[in-house]
């Protein structure tokens, strides 16, 4: 093992636990579960993070009573009986592989993730959030006593499947949570008021499931040390309820984050580590253990947290969805080998229909047979296209022995992901390009720069190769303006910086599905001292962006001056006699004059397809990417995986 991160791959003595290491998978429920009970796949998932090296894990999305569940029951629910088989294999699984396994258990009250539910929303007051639809029922007494002894029996299943310990998820604005904060708690009965009485839940909680949990199980809270919402919860009342909890004794350690539903899963925007400060004012105040997670994406972060005495274990959850081994790697000093997460929230956050992950196409799918493995024939491979889908294809082809060649058009690979990274605040998606360029290298793949394949080089290539893998990507598809009225250019031209360089006024027009390209283009311009106006004719602003994702977007973009029309079209000047264009409502209404110094006009990308038209279909040739249909990243990789596994 390297010592190159001696802090992070420490051992640590949890209460009865020790664990191996201070690397830990925090919760991120797969949704691979059937009737409330985790699937053969999901124990799968949670077999590769032990495997992969972390020192703990805690699994996520395990509801404690019916109240709580979803109509799809894609929810563990640990309170039925029959969740208590597949549970106890999860751990066995889990264990064999020397890591710990802690169960987090959650009611979610007023709040809903992840689809509908045949109960009603449930609070301490009958308080609507922003999030949902509809006011919650309030709580009764009776029915308080009935959700904590579901957390009893939760907490004692547990117990029977031989996890390690328990976690109760009382952050990111949940039942607990509601119960302990002012501006969610109402009651003017036991249950609210003062800080003892807000506090009563849990503490209720608390007590049931210590009497469920047998001497050697752990107990821990999770807690948000910033609500980050107008009213919420601060750092100084996650200090005052971590030393109220702590002083009962019957805690073992806080687990400590950020944010309410809707801004707790961080994406790129936001800077790493964001809820470290936090965890160490608790660790501080409270002499407990605390675990902190948040946008902590590799070991050598990790190891400065460890060593700098603001948390004892550093949890990641993204990161290890994109590498499951990024703890081996680390502790081995394969640092460029791990495939880092690229912090979309895009695939990951989609569940559809349960986990997936953009840039590892396992997650929710498997290892297909063979990847890995010495392949019983060696092939000649060579694959035209040096994006994603080229590259993967190129990588998981070569790690089963095939020679592989890469011919790539353009002086360095990426394709248009390496134009993308461009746009502001999505400078990290480059990162699987470096990964996979990194693998070329390892691998012995012969790359090939500045060579552009036509049709003429076709029969020879077809003749060399015992396979060929297309993947040429696609193309900005470009409106031609009339010559009148403002420039048009596309979002590749901005974020190459191919506009004019006195700033004006500049609409951005989104013709196409509100991702995450015209945005990008409306905040590079914002930020080069452009008047941006961002047009979709949707009738919602960033629809195609993961949830997590656009309230900090809009914000940005607002800040910086940029204006709004939903639900309108675009005309450009197509003759002498219209001589400015106009933006047209699209449910009806008056046109208004365009009024714009340059117009960039966001449509399909176009599939740069005719070396594969030419080759036809064939057994020898693959065609994958955007060359195929114009998609994302993630559709790239999990191509560029599948036929890299079957050539």
């Amino acid at each position: 093992m390297t010592t190159e991160f001696p802090h992070a791959f420490s051992p640590f003595s949890l209460g009865p636990l020790t664990l191996r290491n201070r690397l830990v998978a925090l919760p991120a429920g797969t949704s691979m579960a059937t009737d409330g009970v985790p699937t053969h796949g999901d124990q799968e998932h949670f077999e590769r993070l032990a495997a992969g090296g972390v020192g703990l894990i805690v699994g996520g999305a395990t509801v404690v009573h019916p109240s709580t569940t979803l109509r799809s029951r894609k929810l563990v629910e640990a309170y039925i009986d029959e969740v208590v088989p597949a549970l106890t294999e999860k751990a066995a699984a889990v264990h064999r592989h020397g890591a710990k396994i802690i169960g987090q258990l959650c009611h979610l009250g007023r709040e809903f993730i992840g689809g509908e539910s045949d109960s009603p929303p449930t609070a301490p007051s009958p308080l609507k959030t922003a999030r949902d639809a509809y006011p919650p029922h309030e709580l009764s007494v009776e029915e308080i006593a009935d959700i904590v002894e579901g957390w009893r029996v939760s907490a004692a299943n547990l117990a029977r499947a031989g996890y390690d310990g328990a976690e109760i998820h009382a952050a990111h604005g949940y039942l607990p949570a509601q119960f302990m904060s002012e501006l969610t708690n109402l009651r003017t009965d036991a249950y609210g008021g003062p800080f003892a009485a807000r506090m009563r839940f849990l503490d209720e909680v608390v007590a049931a499931m210590r009497e469920a949990m047998p001497e050697g199980m752990v107990l821990g809270v999770r807690l948000s040390g910033e609500e980050e919402i107008p009213g919420g919860m601060g750092i100084e009342d996650c200090v005052r309820i971590a030393r109220h909890l702590a002083a009962s004794g019957a805690i073992d350690y806080f687990s400590i984050t950020h944010g309410t539903r809707g801004k707790y899963v961080k994406d790129a925007t936001h800077p790493d580590a964001v809820a470290v400060d936090s965890a160490a004012r608790v660790r501080a105040e409270t002499g407990l253990p605390v675990l902190v997670g948040q946008r902590i994406r590799d070991a050598a972060t990790a190891d400065h947290i460890v060593k700098s005495g603001k948390a004892d274990l550093v949890g990641m959850a993204r990161a290890l969805l994109a590498d499951p081994e990024l703890p081996n790697k680390s502790a081995e000093g394969r640092l460029g080998e791990v495939r880092g997460c690229l912090g979309i929230n895009q695939d990951c956050r989609a569940f559809d229909p349960h986990l997936h992950c953009a840039v590892n196409a396992e997650i929710g799918r498997g290892r297909l047979p063979g990847v890995g493995v010495r392949a019983d024939t060696i092939k000649d491979v060579y694959v035209i296209g040096g994006g994603p889908a080229g590259l993967e294809a190129a990588r998981v082809a070569a790690g089963r022995g095939h020679r592989v060649t890469v011919f790539e058009a353009a002086a360095e690979l990426g394709g248009a992901v390496r134009v993308a990274a461009r746009s502001p605040h999505r400078a990290t998606i480059i990162d699987v390009v470096d990964y996979l360029s990194g693998e070329m290298r390892r691998l012995g793949v012969d790359v090939n720069l500045g060579a552009e394949i036509g049709r003429d080089d076709l029969a020879e290539l077809v003749d060399a190769a015992d396979h060929v893998v297309v993947a040429t990507g696609s193309r900005p598809d470009p409106v031609r303006g009339s010559g009148r009225g403002p420039a048009v250019v596309t979002v590749d031209d901005v974020l190459t910086g191919r506009v004019p360089d006195a700033p004006g006024r500049a609409v951005v027009y989104d013709e196409s599905d509100g991702f995450w390209p015209a945005s990008g283009a409306a905040g590079a311009l914002g930020a080069r001292g452009w008047d941006p106006r961002g047009v979709p004719p949707l009738p919602a602003l960033a629809s195609g962006l993961p949830a997590e994702s656009v309230g900090p977007l809009l914000g940005r973009l607002g800040s910086a001056g940029a204006r709004f029309h939903v639900a309108t079209g675009l005309a450009l000047p197509l003759s002498d006699d219209d001589e400015v264009g106009g933006l047209q409502p699209v449910f009806g209404g008056e046109a208004t004059a365009l009024d714009a110094d340059l117009v960039v006009w966001h449509r399909p990308r176009a599939a740069v397809d005719g070396l594969a038209r030419a080759l036809g279909r064939r057994d020898d040739v693959s065609v994958i990417g955007d060359c195929l249909a114009p998609r994302r990243i993630s559709h790239a990789i999990a191509e560029g995986y599948r036929v890299g596994a079957e050539i």
